[in-house]
């Protein structure tokens, strides 16, 4: 964090720092530049400032209330990483930030898309960041059961029969999306193509999804509706799995249902689960795939338990598709039932 000063950090939360570094990185490569009245944000976040709020508590019931940074109040804002990339760049556009658990960065980008392909925008700078890697999130995660136990290196194993849980993890990523004729005439670098979107709830249970899948089921039904395509021609689906002995096999149940024999993969197993950020770091990891036209596998998956009809990527390989375009599916759900469907293809024009 030697970008910003001792000041600047002090206002702003790690997760705004996320935010400010990916879209600096986002905008230096598409070539973006001026045009800010028709330029908007939309970068969510799911958990406030944990350690920032235990800090001010303890303050004050020790009565040292004038102690209490003036920042307090804008830290924990949610929406604060969006506002502090829509300040630096002064962009007009509209500053928005979705929040849907850990499906919150999928969200921004399909709700972004959206409002690109309506024409209600000329173009938006969408994703998510997630910073809440200490002892109170830890601790809180723990108490529902949801992580993974053990110092080895490989306890987070998407599919596999010896997963019991997730590895905490942090991070941010966003992408700008924009009419295709805005990207050429800019010379901007086109990596994928959004083609759909699709959202459901389970209305089930506050952390569990439903068994019968229907809400994942549902999110990428409506998402295939939505990109005019069928199953059978998605080649991909890089899966939410979060590495949750029955959030990966009704996982699996929902895109069988939908894609047999597609092949399926979640990065979690490399990089952890990056909640809120999940979705939006595996939208650009998907769309790396397709663009250099190589399926990451399942890290740490020696041996499944899942029966569904799914074929799990147990290493790295090249991606080859019967259709005229490399099409992928990406999911990301989140505690209260949120489920959210992102489909794209290859840009091969």
């Amino acid at each position: 964090m030697d970008k910003w000063s001792r000041g600047e950090q002090r206002e702003m939360s790690r997760g705004s720092m996320f935010a400010l570094m990916a879209a600096e990185e986002c905008i230096q490569d598409a070539k973006l530049k001026g045009d800010v009245e028709n330029t908007g944000v939309n970068i969510g976040m799911g958990i406030a400032d944990l350690e920032m709020i235990h800090e001010t508590a303890s303050l004050i019931s020790e009565g040292k209330s004038k102690r209490v940074t003036p920042y307090f109040v804008p830290r924990i804002l949610t929406n604060m990483p969006a506002g502090y990339v829509s300040m630096k760049y002064g962009f007009n556009g509209g500053n928005m930030s979705s929040t849907t658990a850990c499906a919150t960065g999928a969200s921004c980008i399909g709700d972004a898309a959206t409002m690109v392909a309506l024409g209600r925008i000329r173009r938006v700078i969408a994703g998510a960041v997630e910073s809440c890697v200490n002892p109170i999130a830890v601790t809180g995660f723990n108490r529902l059961r949801a992580l993974a136990r053990g110092p080895t290196e490989d306890i987070s194993r998407p599919f596999d029969k010896t997963r019991e849980g997730f590895v905490l993890s942090e991070g941010g990523a966003v992408v700008l999306l924009e009419r295709l004729e805005d990207a050429q005439a800019r010379g901007a670098p086109i990596y994928a193509e959004v083609i759909g979107y699709g959202v459901s709830s389970d209305a089930h249970h506050l952390t569990s999804p439903h068994e019968s899948g229907i809400g994942g089921e549902l999110c990428m039904r409506r998402c295939l509706k939505d990109s005019k395509i069928e199953g059978s021609q998605v080649s991909y689906v890089n899966a939410h799995a979060t590495s949750t002995p029955m959030g990966d096999r009704i996982e699996a149940r929902s895109i069988a249902s939908l894609c047999p024999q597609v092949a399926t993969s979640s990065i979690k197993g490399h990089i952890g689960h990056c909640l809120a950020a999940a979705g939006s770091i595996e939208t650009v990891a998907t769309t790396l795939m397709l663009k250099h036209g190589l399926l990451i596998g399942n890290l740490n998956l020696k041996d499944t338990d899942v029966e569904e009809e799914v074929r799990l990527l147990a290493s790295n390989e090249d991606w080859a598709s019967e259709h005229s375009r490399k099409v992928a599916l990406v999911n990301s759900f989140g505690f209260g039932g949120a489920n959210v469907s992102v489909c794209l293809a290859s840009f091969d024009f």
